[in-house]
């Protein structure tokens, strides 16, 4: 249980901690049956998010006991930025060891929030993860940081209290009864001389009275940080993004492009996989090196497949709620011109629209402050649209500021019949497209 890892966020004193144990748990009260978990497991510490089915333990080091009042779940925080649909991320580490984690619906999956010694070990992980739920599993991959653990650290936001670690708590343990007598009376004495002090303290200095935290402005510093970490995009982003992958070289030095897939970075860029096989008999890892476009690094897979991998600039600007469009704007202008598309494409699916679920602020009690009456309800569903790569070059600017794309692909198949909604370069767009009540 002992064996994580503890990553400094660049920006302030918090710290992430890799690589929990994470545990089912069943029934009513979850938050108690949480905790319960933790002490059967013997962790000193749990990570929980409300109303989840799933527990992370770890039994912190005495050294690092010190800091648990700063110390957030890594997994607990990516689980919550991807609450839709089965994910995974791949994470090199400082030491070179690698994390990989992966959660379904917002909830931290058991088997993953692993460190591995190897990226082969951890790959071969991800291959486990696939294995078992096939291609609805997207997987994010984040390399080295300068500073260590940036990108992990953004996955926190400014307001993390609901990833902070809790204390497993503790029990006594069987001693004979006259020293437990003798122990509990050094206890009551402590304590009766620590409640003597504290009476004399109020007696002579009151204690400060809190200062009001005002709601109004509370809810709106909320809404003002979803803004700023939720990143939508227009057509000229998707289009330089969807062009990024259309002047992908075919063959390189005798390796044949059989897929590619980019997902949305923490950071503004994309991040990007392209998967080449041995083509031609006398191609070899050099002459893919010596014809590969600069700026790649590859991972060899082992004698006939390589992984290359580089980024996209990103595009695209902080969501504008002012900008946003009503859900009935939604169905005349956005889903009328996305219905205009579908003869050229594979598949569309659009989901249910669902209201964006954020962390209320506290008030000076350290209570949550119920949302006031009048401000905006967000909504959000998971948009996906698959079919020709030329295809895709037609998505309709309506969704421009709507939309946040957070995953696009890309598959070559040289012996498909082309046709409307057919060809050898078949692509596939996903993302979350927003609107207000």
């Amino acid at each position: 249980m002992n064996d994580y890892v503890l990553l400094p966020c660049p920006a302030d004193d918090r710290l992430l901690v890799l690589g929990m144990r994470w545990h089912t748990i069943l029934g009513s009260r979850l938050d108690l049956r949480a905790r319960q978990k933790a002490r059967q497991a013997k962790a000193s510490h749990y990570a929980h998010a409300e109303n989840s089915e799933a527990v992370g333990v770890v039994r912190l080091h005495r050294a690092d006991r010190g800091e648990a009042g700063k110390i957030h779940s890594a997994a607990l925080a990516f689980a919550a930025e991807h609450r839709q649909g089965i994910v995974a991320l791949r994470a090199s580490l400082p030491d070179g060891r690698v994390w990989v984690v992966a959660a379904q619906a917002g909830k931290v999956l058991t088997q993953s929030d692993r460190i591995y010694p190897t990226d082969g070990d951890a790959r071969m992980a991800l291959d486990d993860l696939a294995e078992r739920y096939g291609d609805g599993l997207t997987v994010l991959s984040f390399e080295d940081d300068d500073p260590p653990g940036q990108s992990l650290a953004a996955m926190l936001g400014e307001s993390a209290q609901r990833h902070l670690l809790r204390p497993a708590g503790w029990a006594l343990p069987s001693v004979p009864r006259p020293l437990a007598v003798a122990v509990l009376g050094c206890l009551a004495a402590f304590l009766l001389r620590g409640l003597w002090d504290w009476y004399q303290g109020v007696r002579s200095d009151p204690p400060p009275v809190p200062q009001r935290v005002d709601p109004q402005a509370a809810w709106s510093e909320v809404y003002s940080q979803f803004e700023r970490r939720t990143r939508v995009h227009a057509g000229k982003d998707w289009t330089a993004l969807l062009s990024g992958l259309a002047e992908l070289p075919v063959d390189v030095g005798g390796w044949r492009l059989s897929s590619a897939q980019c997902k949305r970075a923490v950071a503004a860029d994309w991040s990007c996989l392209a998967r080449y096989g041995r083509a031609h008999r006398l191609a070899t890892n050099a002459s893919f090196l010596a014809a590969r476009p600069s700026g790649w690094h590859e991972n060899w897979q082992p004698m006939d497949a390589v992984v290359a991998e580089f980024a996209i600039a990103g595009g695209g600007r902080a969501l504008d709620l002012a900008k946003l469009k009503s859900l009935a704007q939604h169905e005349n202008e956005i889903i009328t011109s996305l219905q205009q598309l579908l003869p050229v494409l594979s598949s569309a699916t659009l989901g249910d629209a669902t209201p964006v679920r954020l962390e209320a602020p506290r008030d000076e009690l350290g209570q949550p402050i119920p949302a006031m009456g009048g401000g905006p309800l967000i909504l959000e569903r998971a948009l996906t649209l698959e079919g020709p790569l030329r295809s895709l070059f037609l998505t309709p600017d309506t969704l421009s500021d709507q939309i946040e794309w957070r995953s696009v692909s890309l598959t070559v198949d040289e012996a498909a019949e082309p046709s409307l909604n057919r060809s050898r370069l078949m692509a596939g767009l996903s993302g979350v497209l927003y609107a207000h009540e």
